[in-house]
């Protein structure tokens, strides 16, 4: 438009020069300044042009930025809607997992491989048993007696026997109840998957010194990975083999029966043609068992060590173990400690024979094993002037048992025990003792028996020892009772 209005005014001008006066110099001038100021506007339209498309362009620049950021939070919008799904998603899934827990513990908890005899506790890998026995017995010594007082009153003591003609020999007919052997133990079990069934166990009866009902513990111990830890039969002991079933709460003379807190560890022997058996080694608690006329200054110094084979062939079962200890006596004075090692070896073996019918053996030798004997003084060695002296023991037992019917058997067992007492025992010298028990036993289920048994006892001294009541001496004694028992487990 701008341009259209200068041609114009240079066609005018042009007319005017051509056409019109030329002596009109006014007009020219006046055309001249006309295109001066023209030329000042299209000067000044240029520039705001310039200014316009410099402005336009900030705003595309702008626009475009805007349009930037607003993709940029579309894209975060979009993420942040992704991240708030997939929370929704996993609080979703957890909260379907705590809703089908409960559920999925119930289900789960009676897979857990229980026992025979044990409970499952539901949620954990661990189950329990409570059981134990109820036992009535009632002893009648029929000639002289067996079990003189307090605890032995009902279990048999050969070694308290009384020699022939004494006046404890005479008081026969002594008739004894007694529920002291009832029985409670508590275990549990506890699979894991590297050390296998951890197991625990705690049991106890009432067979208390005196007459007193008090509970006596028997066993406490934790077991795994073939340690043992706690207190239970000596790894000395062999259970199989030491005598057939009696309802004598000790049984019979000659047979290894001792309990003890001890660590021990056992562990397979395999051989190709060896039939399924073990090792055991053990350190247990050691006693000083030392006879004197002064005093008791035993030291124990070091654990009892032993250690112990057994294996179970198809026909049976054989035990061989070896026990070392270290008897002293210290009294502080000088010169007077005293010491000595002791030894001692058993061998085992029980043989299954018709049916049901199985015959035992046990026989023990050893020079200072006194208390690991269940018959006997409990004394391994004797001190005489300031020397200590081991007794050597020598003993066994043997024994059968045969079942008429499935619900009733007998059992037959004898046993044996010499003791070469040093010469200065303060205690009753012993030299021989032996033992028979027979005995008919009726289990009308499998729960409960009941039976009578009879038992004999003879022992005998190295030299004559003097009745002070009767004036008499005597060498040997002999003793009998009748027993009759109703037991029931659970």
């Amino acid at each position: 438009m701008i341009s259209k209005t200068l041609a114009g005014a240079l066609a005018v001008g042009a007319g005017a020069v051509m056409f019109g006066a030329p002596a009109q110099a006014d007009d020219l001038g006046d055309l001249k300044a006309l295109v001066k100021e023209l030329k000042a506007q299209l000067q000044e339209e240029r520039t705001q042009i310039r200014d316009l498309k410099a402005e336009v362009k900030g705003l595309n620049a702008e626009l475009t930025a805007q349009k930037t950021h607003l993709s940029a939070q579309g894209a975060a919008v979009e993420s942040q809607g992704g991240d708030l799904r997939r929370v929704e998603a996993e609080q979703k899934v957890l909260a379907e997992k705590q809703q089908a827990a409960p559920a999925a513990v119930a289900a789960a908890a009676p897979t857990v491989a229980a026992k025979p005899g044990y409970i499952a506790v539901p949620g954990t890998s661990s189950s329990v048993r409570l059981g134990g026995y109820v036992k009535v017995d009632l002893v009648d010594d029929v000639a002289a007696n067996i079990g003189a007082n307090g605890f032995t009153k009902t279990a048999t003591d050969f070694a308290s026997i009384p020699l022939d003609h004494s006046a404890a020999s005479r008081r026969s007919g002594q008739v004894n109840f007694t529920a002291q052997e009832s029985r409670l133990n508590f275990a549990t079990s506890t699979r894991t998957e590297k050390y296998g069934d951890i197991e625990t166990a705690i049991e106890g009866d009432f067979y208390n010194v005196g007459s007193g009902n008090l509970f006596r513990l028997r066993h406490a111990y934790v077991s795994g990975a073939g340690f043992l830890a706690g207190q239970t039969w000596s790894t000395f002991v062999d259970l199989d083999s030491s005598g057939p079933e009696l309802l004598d709460f000790n049984g019979p003379v000659g047979i290894v029966a001792a309990r003890q807190p001890q660590i021990r560890y056992t562990m397979p022997v395999r051989s190709g043609s060896l039939p399924p058996s073990e090792m055991a080694f053990a350190l247990e608690s050691p006693t000083g068992d030392i006879a004197t006329n002064t005093a008791d200054n035993h030291l124990d110094k070091t654990p009892d060590v032993v250690a112990r084979f057994t294996m179970d062939p198809s026909w049976g079962h054989v035990a061989v173990a070896g026990l070392g200890r270290y008897l002293a006596s210290d009294s502080g004075a000088p010169g007077r400690h005293p010491n000595q090692p002791a030894y001692g070896v058993l061998v085992g073996v029980k043989i299954n024979t018709v049916g049901k019918d199985s015959l035992v053996f046990q026989t023990v030798d050893g020079n200072g094993v006194g208390r690991y004997l269940l018959q006997g003084q409990g004394v391994s060695a004797v001190m005489v002037n300031n020397t200590l002296k081991p007794i050597t023991i020598w003993g066994g037992s043997v024994g059968y048992t045969h079942f008429w019917t499935d619900a009733l058997r007998s059992s037959l067992a004898y046993g044996y025990g010499h003791f070469s007492t040093p010469a200065g025992d303060p205690l009753r010298p012993l030299k021989d003792m032996s033992s028979v028990h027979v005995n008919l036993i009726w289990s009308p289920i499998p729960a409960a028996s009941m039976g009578m048994e009879y038992i004999y006892g003879h022992v005998e001294t190295s030299s004559p020892q003097y009745d002070t009541a009767t004036g008499t001496t005597a060498s040997q004694g002999s003793a009998s009772r009748v027993q009759a028992s109703v037991k029931y487990s659970f």
